[in-house]
């Protein structure tokens, strides 16, 4: 089987490098309430909830709450900025892995693992992998400093709401 050309376009790629800008945001957060009540607040309807700046449009959910397949969307106005989102792994209490992507600027693909502790806590690691596909998405990366700070507050914020 002729692979010359796979092989020509491999080769480049390997040897100058990915051409964007990359990188891994790794953010954990002990929680004062169980997996269960916490798992239950990661959907992008319940979202208004806690997270002050908030907004989104349902696009695909049968349940109007976050499911395996569920697609929102985010403007720009909204705290985390623009975005189409889908869901791709859905496993309740646990695990929860979303994909966003800002048009052709940045795609994110965010991890979230919870871990009961069965004394009514849990601890919660959010993942966060930023791929830039753009110039400006480049810019966008490297300014990610701020956006784990944002994060940060967000989970605080999520703890305090679902511990009341």
């Amino acid at each position: 089987m002729p692979t010359r050309q796979s092989t020509a376009l491999v080769k480049a790629f390997l040897d100058t490098g990915p051409p964007r800008a990359r990188t891994t945001h790794v953010q954990t957060h002990k929680f004062s309430s169980p997996a269960q009540a916490l798992f239950s607040q990661l959907c992008p309807a319940r979202e208004l909830d806690w997270i002050d700046g908030w907004q989104c449009e349902l696009v695909h959910t049968s349940t109007g709450y976050m499911e395996a397949d569920c697609v929102f969307t985010t403007p720009e106005s909204n705290v985390f900025g623009p975005g189409i989102w889908i869901c791709t792994r859905y496993e309740p209490p646990v695990l929860v892995e979303l994909v966003r992507v800002q048009a052709d600027v940045l795609i994110e693909h965010i991890r979230i693992e919870l871990i009961d502790h069965g004394d009514g806590t849990c601890t919660g690691t959010w993942r966060l992998l930023f791929s830039s596909l753009s110039e400006q998405g480049d810019a966008i990366v490297r300014r990610l400093a701020k956006e784990s700070e944002d994060l940060g507050h967000a989970l605080s914020s999520l703890d305090a709401f679902v511990a009341h």
